[in-house]
């Protein structure tokens, strides 16, 4: 079996191994912008390595030669193996046309390219040599426009222009501009115009390497003149889920027909969701935005939206829309039973580790409850966890529970702001109003969260902005320990844990995903809160209304009322090395600042936390910070400040169904103001020596669906030390030592 995976002797009977692609471009500028987009126009790519340094499974395929003709030999190459690629000449000269083929693209008309095939017997390296040469850059533009009125219209917004005076001559920027043409005058009303119609003269015959290019756009037909469409009629069918075959009549309104067919929908919705009327010029922008609108009420299964043509060939034709609507099931009900795991802090001891349970979520949703594309949805969550640690008895097997009950309705335009709805009618505006009860009891206290709030959402692609002008939510905790119940007699952290909390908030943020574009292998993704206020309308009406308080805090129904302002932005990037290999980051920050009635905490679920499966793994969850503060019995291990910083490799190992990672994690927590505790207080000049750090190895199963995911990681930096020894990675003198310092996290999905 050994003798199985020495390659030199495969290699022997099937020819030379592909071991490595290198481009080297002799120009340093275009090296930086080239190398990794070169890699696409290269047809013979090496077997696949794991963490870029080790081909398992191209071993694995020869190990299976080792059970020739049986069963295991060929599971061992299909499933684990991969065939080698064999060295391949042809491949190679059709790489070096694809090659310069890319570079014209780019504005390099003339590369030279050249290969010298390198290395050993078996192991063979391809290293492309490229002189780009000189871009051409565009000196002249010409614009020859048969129609006068296409050309006055193409002139008028020649500042939006792909082709510009002194740029490089890329093709990708002659395509951007067809398309750029094609849709404004498309959106100008010329229904039947194509990008096809649209050519490009290059002349590159200038000297100092600069290049004329022209846009062509010839008549139809060689004199015909292209005509403006104006919309004739608009007609709507709701597809009769009547079983008697009755159709109903059709009802005229101002700007469209319709056929309901005994569908409860008020036409309201209809005219909102519609940004096409009757004797309006044809506009592509508006007619594609109203199909994503009457998508986005989630009442309709499919939506068929179809441009007829009528008068072509005349000089005023004209287009008649027909919109057939398919309603989506008015009710959804689902089941999901869950595995969980959960952070979990004694508060007693101070001890941290991780809990683990079962829970089952119901969800229903009514679609179009009153009649205009309203969503409701009620979902009550059950949960039971084991929770485990010192001095909790084990004799009940779940000792925590919660019990979730959340209501949502979700209105298909910005409530209360009907100006604002309609001048942002390119959009998909959304208003929700929610409201949550939440049971929770552990062997550390009970708690009760009463939550209702209201927001503002306008969604466009890529990019979704929110703002909550309102949310208030009161939390009541009760002991469920006398041992705690004691303890926090003396402690300031537990009396503001267990003190009824009132929370009076508004927050605007947004995010933003470009996950879903396709032409991107990269995706970046955004969320950021950008500022929450809290307590702020609250504490504006006792100085109107004259309000005296005889404690020095403002109370709102019997509770003290917090203040404070936050901010959190949770930035990640996600970068394509090549299809077995993705490297990907995460940056974390944000700031809690408490004032006013409250100068001391904001509220205990507005604290950041850190260490855990979804944050520094090499450390348990609520076990580091704040700062370096680690005083023995410490159970504050919250901050108003939030810094961490996360670097994967993630890598295929088999078939994307099992995938390993390599990971460094980075990161604390700080206070923002003295409490009376040493190295607790976020500084410029000591936050640095106070970051946590940790790396690790990870192993992941991907079932498509869901993400199964385990994480071993050792701390290398740990600030609860002194400072002359916070460096632990000479400490770990052996495997053993290095095992009992290393943390597994077990989880769903990717960490970030």
């Amino acid at each position: 079996m050994m003798q199985a995976c020495n390659l030199s002797k495969l290699a022997q009977k099937e020819g030379a191994f592909l071991y490595k692609n290198k481009i080297d471009i002799k120009e340093a500028r275009e090296s930086r912008m080239f190398s990794s987009n070169i890699d696409a126009y290269i047809k013979q790519i090496p077997n696949k390595r794991i963490l870029q340094v080790t081909r398992l499974n191209l071993r694995m395929y020869q190990l299976g030669n080792a059970f020739p003709n049986t069963w295991l030999g060929r599971t061992i190459q299909k499933k684990m193996g991969e065939a080698p690629v064999i060295l391949d000449s042809n491949l190679i000269e059709s790489s070096t046309r694809g090659i310069a083929g890319y570079l014209k693209t780019e504005g390099y008309f003339y590369p030279t390219i050249t290969y010298d095939v390198v290395g050993k017997a078996h192991k063979k390296t391809v290293i492309y040599k490229i002189s780009t040469g000189k871009a051409y850059h565009i000196y002249r533009i010409e614009q020859h426009i048969a129609d006068k009125k296409l050309d006055s219209l193409v002139q008028s917004q020649f500042e939006l222009s792909h082709i510009r005076y002194g740029n490089p001559l890329k093709f990708e920027n002659m395509l951007k501009e067809k398309n750029r043409i094609t849709d404004q005058l498309k959106d100008q009303g010329y229904f039947s115009f194509s990008k096809d119609f649209i050519e490009f003269d290059l002349d590159t015959a200038m000297k100092n390497y600069r290049a004329m290019i022209g846009i062509n756009i010839s008549n139809p037909d060689g004199f015909k003149k292209y005509n403006t469409y104006k919309l004739n009629k608009i007609f709507i069918e709701i597809e009769n889920k009547d079983h008697s075959g009755k159709i109903s009549d059709t009802t005229h309104l101002n700007t469209f027909s319709y056929q309901f067919n005994n569908f409860p929908l008020n036409p309201q919705v209809l005219s909102r969701a519609l940004l096409i009327e009757p004797k309006q010029s044809f506009n592509q922008t508006l007619s594609s935005n109203s199909f994503s609108r009457l998508n986005d009420l989630q009442i309709f299964r499919s939506v068929n939206m179809s441009a007829i043509p009528h008068n072509e060939q005349t000089d005023t034709p004209s287009i008649d829309y027909i919109i057939k609507l398919q309603p989506s099931t008015k009710y959804d009900f689902t089941i999901e039973p869950q595995a969980i795991t959960s952070d979990q802090s004694n508060l007693v001891t101070g001890s941290t580790g991780r809990n683990y349970g079962l829970a089952s979520q119901i969800t229903l949703t009514d679609k179009n409850v009153f009649n205009h594309a309203e969503i409701l949805q009620l979902s009550y969550r059950l949960s039971v966890e084991a929770q485990r640690g010192f001095n909790i008895p084990s004799s009940t097997f779940f000792n925590s529970f919660e019990s979730n009950l959340s209501a949502s309705l979700i209105f298909p335009k910005l409530l209360f702001l009907p100006k604002l709805d309609k001048r942002w009618n390119k959009f998909t505006n959304k208003s929700q109003l929610t409201a949550t009860f939440i049971w929770e009891e552990n062997v550390n206290w009970i708690r009760n969260v009463y939550a209702i709030g209201f927001s503002w959402q306008k969604i466009r692609p890529y990019f979704n902005q929110y703002f909550v002008p309102a949310e208030i939510s009161y939390i009541k905790t009760d002991f469920n320990n006398a041992l705690l119940a004691e303890q926090s007699k003396n402690d300031p952290y537990l009396q503001s844990v267990f003190n009824n909390n009132l929370v009076t908030a508004s927050r605007y943020g947004f995010v933003f995903n470009n996950q879903g574009n396709i032409r991107k292998k990269h995706y970046t993704y955004i969320k950021w809160d950008v500022l929450e206020l809290a307590g702020t309308l609250i504490d504006q009406v006792y100085p109107i209304l004259g309000i005296q308080s005889d404690t020095g805090f403002n109370k709102f129904l019997g509770v003290q009322y917090f203040q404070y302002a936050k901010t959190f932005a949770d930035i990640r990037y996600n970068r394509y090395l090549d299809e077995n290999n993705r490297l990907a980051s995460r940056l974390a920050i944000g700031v809690a600042i408490p004032y006013g009635n409250s100068p001391d905490f904001v509220p205990f679920d507005k604290r950041f936390f850190t260490g855990g499966a979804n944050s520094i793994r090499a450390f348990l969850p609520r076990s580091i910070g704040p700062g370096a503060y680690n005083a023995e019995g410490n159970t504050d291990r919250s901050g108003d400040v939030r810094l961490e910083f996360n670097v994967e490799s993630r890598f295929n190992i088999l078939n994307h169904f099992i995938e390993g990672a390599i990971f460094v994690d980075m990161g604390n927590i700080w206070r923002i103001k003295e409490d009376g505790r040493n190295e607790e207080v976020f500084a410029f000049n000591t936050f640095y020596k106070q970051l946590a750090v940790g790396s690790g190895l990870g192993l992941r199963l991907n079932l498509d669906f869901l993400i199964v995911r385990l994480d071993a990681a050792a701390p290398i930096i740990d600030p609860r030390k002194p400072l002359n020894n916070r460096n632990v990675l000479s400490s770990y003198s052996d495997i053993g030592v290095l095992w009992n310092n290393t943390i597994l996290n077990f989880g769903v999905g990717y960490p970030f």
